[in-house]
């Protein structure tokens, strides 16, 4: 009896995605890192919008780069967020989501995930998601606003920029002392669709 629901549910789902719009892409760029960071790094996102121009949209997106710790060569740094962005008028949605990143080295690794709130503008050719990361009492967390710009090129390509401005505590210190900082990267993105 609850293969039935199961069976309903998955069919509902599958014909939602089926006719939604969905836009998968990848690129890379390299950027620069304030937060004490080597500079410049290098970075490949893979990720996917789904939904329409009138509708709710979701975003999911993974990627890494190589910003190190100053001191270490060997890290790596592993992100993804998910987002929802209901649509409020013509060009503008209103949402938030949860970002994550995971540091690892070979001495430490260090994860941190932070909800979201942010509102998107949007035109054909233009688009700009700003986003509050939220901080989650963590000694250690970073919050700030977090702009991610694209611009269409030609084709399916898009010139992509994300600017970070963050303030942190560092709790490792002496005497614990807040910081701003700041993180830039430029790069292109291909939309498969």
């Amino acid at each position: 009896m609850r293969a039935l629901p199961k069976l309903l549910a998955i069919v509902l789902f599958s014909s939602a995605v089926g006719s939604a719009q969905v836009a998968p892409y990848a690129g890379g760029g390299i950027g620069v890192n304030g937060l004490s960071f080597q500079s410049p790094y290098y970075n490949v996102d893979a990720g996917a919008d789904w939904g329409g121009p009138r509708s709710t949209l979701f975003e999911a997106e993974a990627g890494a780069d190589t910003a190190n710790p100053d001191g270490l060569k060997n890290g790596v740094t592993v992100r993804a967020h998910g987002l929802a962005m209901l649509h409020a008028t013509e060009h503008w949605r209103l949402g938030g989501g949860v970002h994550f990143s995971e540091l690892f080295t070979s001495k430490y690794d260090n994860h941190s995930a932070w909800p979201s709130v942010g509102a998107m503008f949007e035109q054909d050719w233009f688009r700009l998601n700003a986003q509050y990361l939220i901080p989650t009492g963590a000694d250690y967390s970073l919050t700030g606003p977090l702009f991610d710009m694209r611009m269409h090129m030609k084709g399916r390509f898009y010139f992509r920029e994300r600017v970070g401005i963050y303030s942190y505590r560092n709790p490792n210190q002496v005497t614990p002392s807040h910081h701003v900082s700041a993180v830039a990267d430029f790069g292109v993105i291909y939309v498969f669709r």
